[in-house]
């Protein structure tokens, strides 16, 4: 259960099933441990990740849009999703970046596209500079900048998510919905009370795969610049959950880079502007698959040789 999710929500859920596009819930065994995930569709695989307390569900809306021409997975990243986690390993960008490595290979993809939202952006971005022959092309949205003031930023989130976790009180998680969104919606009290539960529920395993996933942080700096396939990256111009890298940062460090700012849009870009983040992932992806895919030149026969 993430943020993002609730009964009542999930019970809305049931009238919608058409619009999920026919995603189906499946689970992926990996050294004797149970993964949950999101599938539907079929041809190049697009993989979703998503940041800190949040999960597979979050991406269905987005996802249902891609099934007629991609097949797209969604997964709950161990350690950054509530109900998942590793049993004994830590949540470090190289455990995890092992676990999605061994995802894919179940997934029977030989390249996939990932698209990542916020610290799955860190996972994301490490998997693909240390494992660039396995991925097409990378997304990130809302990417926070954990490396400035020695990590003040993640450490200030880990802080936040504490303070929502402690207590009863929901104005803290209400905050947070708040200063997720630039227009936020209104949310009743019923569903924070009830995420509330859910995240108090879980709260010394989630702060502790926070911990373990900040202190692992230092290993993406030094492989950012390793990035050589085609990036795009999508940042809202009012994102008061925490700083994202700007443009300059991402223009000295990756070398095949598109970068874009939604107007008016705050961290979850995603479910914010969801038609302006498909145009502009639709767009980049037609560009890569040009690139992967070039036309054959023209056979205009100028040169052709007879043979008698």
């Amino acid at each position: 259960m993430s943020l993002f999710e609730s009964n009542e929500l999930r019970n809305l859920s049931r009238y919608v099933r058409g619009y999920l596009g026919g995603l189906r819930s499946l689970c992926v065994e990996i050294e004797g441990e149970e993964f949950k995930y999101l599938e539907g569709g079929d041809g190049d695989t697009i993989i979703f990740l998503h940041g800190i307390l949040g999960s597979k569900t979050q991406w269905r809306s987005l996802m249902q849009t891609y099934t007629q021409d991609y097949r797209v997975v969604a997964l709950d990243i161990p350690g950054l999703c509530l109900h998942q986690a590793f049993a004994q390993k830590k949540h470090s960008l190289r455990q995890l970046s092992i676990w999605l490595e061994s995802v894919v290979d179940r997934l029977r993809s030989d390249r996939v596209h990932l698209v990542c939202h916020s610290m799955g952006c860190a996972l994301g971005s490490y998997f693909a500079a240390t494992r660039p022959g396995m991925v097409s092309s990378l997304t990130l949205m809302a990417f926070p900048d954990v490396f400035s003031n020695r990590g003040e930023t993640l450490q200030g989130l880990v802080n936040e998510i504490n303070a929502m976790m402690t207590g009863s009180d929901v104005k803290p998680l209400a905050d947070y919905y708040r200063r997720a969104f630039a227009d936020p919606p209104n949310i009743p009290n019923i569903v924070l009370r009830y995420n509330l539960r859910e995240v108090n529920r879980f709260r010394g395993r989630v702060l502790q795969a926070v911990d373990e996933f900040a202190q692992s942080s230092p290993l993406l700096m030094a492989q950012m610049r390793q990035l050589r396939m085609p990036c795009l990256v999508i940042n809202g111009d009012q994102d008061n959950i925490c700083p994202v890298f700007d443009e300059t940062f991402w223009r000295m460090n990756v070398p095949d880079l598109e970068f874009v700012e939604l107007q008016d849009c705050g961290h979850v870009i995603h479910l914010e502007k969801p038609d302006e983040v498909i145009f502009e992932h639709r767009r980049f992806l037609e560009r890569v698959d040009k690139l992967l895919r070039p036309e054959p030149p023209e056979d205009t026969g100028q040169y052709g040789v007879l043979l008698d």
